[in-house]
């Protein structure tokens, strides 16, 4: 599968959490078109937009790209980005431009109707306005454009609202009555049942229940680790199961009670519906598997959590996995 996926995955993780403790961040999403530069053909389009603002005049971001469907082509991806930003009326309206890499994954359609699972490189260009509406709202508009990836160049316009979370600052003073043990922004130990909805990458996008198990450990503060089983149901083309092994970059806000990661690892899974390759006897294989996730913590031990994984294999049979789960974390 070679090594530049996971090059970039890395890359990626690190945008996502640098600086691991800056006291602001924005969590967005939008929605607006898609247009092939060439062709003119559109599509709706969306975006998840997670955005750190490390100094006024600069910020970083990690995004998920949706360009929508257009003729032969399904196609979204993840994307870092470096923005330079300029505040202005007593900072309600910030403009900024940035640029980074993007890791593509496209469902394209071969001209005897079979499709593959592409996964590529291209570099996102991006402009975008934000207005401060009551604090923590605030509204956005961003263009970007894709280039570089095969034979289609992508410019995506949409608009959206976002959440500006914050941190718990240790040093404000807390009520003398207050008895209660805040909540550890490090994970700890989890223990968490999940089900949800698997939906195979391809042009009919078939789907299945999917279910599993995880365990998750807090390793540091900003760095977990998982050991999950994870079965993807029967979603007409695939029958799916296997352990799934992952680091994560994570952080915490809200009083830590929010939780937002992204992990990438590996995947070892057997599917009874694939055919054994030339002189393998096993359908047994490794994938990679990119995740997102968020928590919400109850209290101290209970939790939500609700996690997007992409399994990412060799033979055409890409899927996300769409789960939520309760969990209660030991030891803490």
């Amino acid at each position: 599968m070679g090594s530049r996926p996971a090059i970039f995955l890395a890359f990626f993780s690190a945008a996502l959490l640098v600086p691991p403790f800056a006291a602001a961040a924005e969590l967005s999403l939008l929605a607006g078109q898609s247009l092939t530069r060439d062709t003119g053909d559109s599509s709706d389009s969306w975006q998840v937009d997670f955005r750190y603002f490390p100094a006024r005049y600069l910020a970083w971001s990690a995004s998920y790209i949706n360009e929508g469907h257009v003729p032969g082509h399904k196609r979204d991806g993840v994307a870092t980005q470096l923005w330079g930003r300029i505040p202005m009326y007593r900072n309600r309206v910030v403009v900024s431009v940035g640029a980074g890499p993007y890791r593509f994954f496209d469902t394209a359609v071969r001209p005897d109707g079979s499709f593959a699972d592409l996964h590529g490189w291209a570099v996102v260009y991006s402009a975008s306005a934000a207005y401060t509406l009551d604090a923590p709202w605030v509204v956005r508009l961003t263009a970007n454009h894709v280039r570089g990836s095969g034979d289609v160049d992508m410019n995506t316009y949409v608009l959206g609202v976002g959440y500006r979370l914050w941190k718990e600052r240790e040093s404000e003073p807390r009520e003398p009555e207050e008895k209660a043990k805040p909540i550890s922004p490090k994970t700890g130990d989890e223990v968490m049942l999940f089900a949800g909805q698997t939906i195979v990458n391809s042009p009919q996008d078939q789907k299945g229940v999917a279910s599993g198990i995880e365990f998750r450990k807090g390793l540091v503060t900003h760095i977990d680790w998982t050991l999950t089983w994870l079965n993807e149901g029967d979603p007409q083309v695939l029958r799916r199961n296997g352990l799934g092994s992952q680091l994560w970059l994570v952080d915490a806000y809200l009083e830590n009670r929010l939780a937002i990661g992204l992990g990438v690892g590996g995947y070892y899974f057997i599917d009874r519906k694939r055919r054994p390759q030339s002189g393998r006897e096993s359908t047994r294989d490794l994938a990679y598997l990119l995740s997102v996730t968020a928590s919400w913590r109850f209290q101290r031990h209970w939790f939500a959590r609700f996690t997007w994984n992409r399994v990412l294999a060799d033979y055409n049979r890409d899927t996300d996995v769409f789960v939520v789960g309760a969990g209660y974390r030991l030891g803490i």
